[in-house]
């Protein structure tokens, strides 16, 4: 995440500090930064509240999810920062889309699967960042058991589960089960000054895989003293150029890809077309000067994939909140 890189490079000492850069034969210039503390008393309890819209179009089809949930975190120091037991309070989601899809439908088992499992414990770095699961083994086969229950697997499926999931170590495991605790730790701790973007160039994983250059930023927009309230805007993604950058180069490995199944087909192969894609996060944050804790972020993310007649649109929108209970 951009925010470790953050506050290294940005003064930490006060609420605020004014600091000067000055160049020979310049007038010195004043920057103030500002600090979003995080201030949490001893065993605190955090309520976390979600409402996601994920919409998925394959081609024309589309597919919709809502859910709300409501958490509340237990918190407990731990070396590495906290210790947090995260329980489901009430949960509700619907799946949209073709009656008799399978996609649809499997998607259901899913979710409900997935809500079945009422708690996780992880831990957790000082700004509240997740850093691995604790017990992955035994939450793993919950879910597998979960996903039994539900039907979204039956029991010649288990081994392929294993085999996604198997490998997978704990700090992978807390990057996918725990995406929005992940979006609602970003401004927690920053060091900023008013109305100066802060940005970091980074890789991320391309659709075909290799990575793509990114970018991203973060921008205090508002500190409100009277309020006791600053507004954040974060960005990430790649830049045009780079998009375009990464589909020239991966045409060769596509095309090759390509080739090999026609060949397995005994048929000709099929044109790869044209790559276009369209990959983006961004987070408007409402922050409390009191805790340090969002208040509101409202963010969304963009995957949109076409190569050739083959068209992907993945849109995830939601809006959090946490408070101390």
């Amino acid at each position: 995440m951009i925010r470790a890189v953050v506050i290294a490079a940005c003064i930490t000492a006060g609420v605020s500090a004014s600091v000067s850069a000055e160049a020979a034969g310049a007038t010195p210039l004043q920057v103030e930064y500002y600090q979003l503390r995080l201030t949490l008393p001893p065993g605190a309890a955090v309520r976390q509240t979600l409402k996601r819209t994920t919409e998925s179009e394959t081609n024309g089809k589309v597919i919709r999810t809502r859910l709300e949930a409501e958490y509340l975190s237990q918190l407990s120091r731990h070396p590495d920062g906290y210790r947090v037991f995260k329980a489901l309070v009430n949960t509700a989601f619907q799946v949209e889309g073709p009656e008799a899809d399978a996609e649809r439908l499997e998607l259901e088992k899913v979710m409900r699967a997935a809500a079945s499992i009422r708690d996780i414990t992880y831990i957790a770095d000082e700004s509240l960042t997740p850093l691995r699961l604790e017990n992955w083994p035994q939450l793993r086969n919950r879910l597998k058991a979960a996903m039994r229950r539900s039907g979204a697997i039956n029991a010649r499926e288990g081994d392929a589960f294993d085999g996604l999931y198997g490998p997978m170590t704990a700090e992978t495991a807390a990057e996918q089960f725990l995406p929005e605790d992940a979006l609602l730790a970003i401004p927690h701790n920053l060091g900023l000054s008013l109305n100066n973007p802060y940005r970091l160039d980074s890789l991320i994983n391309g659709p075909f895989g290799d990575t793509i250059s990114a970018r991203e930023s973060l921008t205090l927009t508002a500190w409100d003293e009277a309020k006791g309230e600053a507004e954040v805007l974060y960005e990430s993604g790649p830049t045009r150029e780079a998009l375009d950058a990464y589909a020239k180069r991966i045409r060769p490995a596509l095309e090759q890809a390509a080739a090999r199944s026609a060949r397995i087909r005994k048929a000709a192969p099929v044109p790869v077309g044209d790559i276009q894609l369209d990959i983006g996060t961004s987070c408007r944050y409402r922050i409390s000067l009191k805790t340090g804790l969002v208040s509101r972020a409202e963010c969304q993310s963009v995957r949109d994939i076409r190569q050739g007649d083959d068209r992907r649109r993945h849109r995830e929108s939601w809006v959090l909140g946490e408070t101390i209970k």
